[in-house]
């Protein structure tokens, strides 16, 4: 872990580069340009809201269900349009690892840093709805960086080894698609906690809190929304809630390193021969 900070520091300058460069091709001929930051999450938020509040007559006791909904699609959004991106990053810039030598990890780095730059307009819009429809932001807001590092952290230890996997198997990026819906489904992002409680056996309910996304959505509703606390105060404790995401963002950000290290000349093998 030291030498992948130190690697990250001393290659700063390619890594902004990089960003930058993602960035303004991404907006370079849309008329609305950057806007999009703050009305693409708008919109699916919009359409969610539609569906599950208007159609589906889903609801939340503990809070309104635009911020339930909002504290959930944007850190969800973040996590899948990285790993999306993440997955054929290596293959999509082998002339570039080529020609300029530096470890194969700071091209899936740099996309989570764009996507993360991206998610932060909508981190804002969670922020000041919180603040206007409940009065002000929770206590435990002060936590919120704690929170964005684990899950900027845990994001990109699948990024690392979700782009190390595709450059040996191409079959990864179907099977980490099929798995990122079934995921978002087993997540608590449209549906309060209570239903599941009521729908699952008291073991399976246990197993169904082990979901990482369990805890790391829910740390977002208790330190992003006023009241957020209780929506799951009945089912996990805070040093939980903390400590489930955060054990398997270390454990995947360790699985990445040590594939990589393990498996560096096989990949560059398929990589560019």
């Amino acid at each position: 872990m030291c030498y992948l900070l130190k690697t990250i520091i001393d290659r700063r300058s390619l890594i902004r580069e990089l960003v930058c460069k993602d960035l303004k091709l991404r907006y370079a001929r849309s008329r609305l340009g950057f806007l999009w930051l703050f009305l693409s999450p708008l919109l699916l938020v919009g359409i969610f809201y539609v569906v599950f509040y208007k159609f589906l007559q889903v609801r939340t006791e503990e809070m309104p269900f635009l911020l339930y909904l909002m504290s959930a699609v944007f850190p969800w959004m973040f996590f899948q349009n990285s790993l999306n991106s993440a997955i054929t990053s290596l293959c999509d810039n082998r002339n570039l690892i080529r020609e300029s030598g530096f470890p194969h990890y700071l091209i899936p780095l740099s996309v989570v840093l764009v996507n993360f730059i991206q998610f932060l307009p909508s981190l804002l819009i969670l922020l000041v709805s919180s603040a206007f429809m409940r009065g002000g932001l929770p206590i435990l807001a002060i936590l919120l960086p704690v929170v964005l590092v684990m899950h900027f952290a845990m994001t990109l230890g699948f990024a690392i080894l979700s782009s190390l996997l595709y450059v040996k198997a191409r079959d990864i990026k179907y099977i980490i698609e099929m798995c990122l819906i079934l995921l978002f489904y087993l997540t608590p992002v449209f549906y309060p906690l209570t239903l599941v409680e009521s729908s699952l056996s008291p073991e399976l309910f246990k197993l169904y809190m082990l979901n990482p996304f369990v805890g790391l959505i829910s740390l977002y509703r208790v330190t992003g929304v006023k009241g957020g606390y209780y929506s799951v105060a009945r089912f996990l404790d805070i040093q939980t809630l903390v400590l489930v995401p955060l054990f398997f963002t270390v454990f995947i950000l360790l699985c990445s390193f040590l594939y990589y290290r393990k498996n560096k000349r096989s990949i560059n093998d398929r990589l560019f021969y």
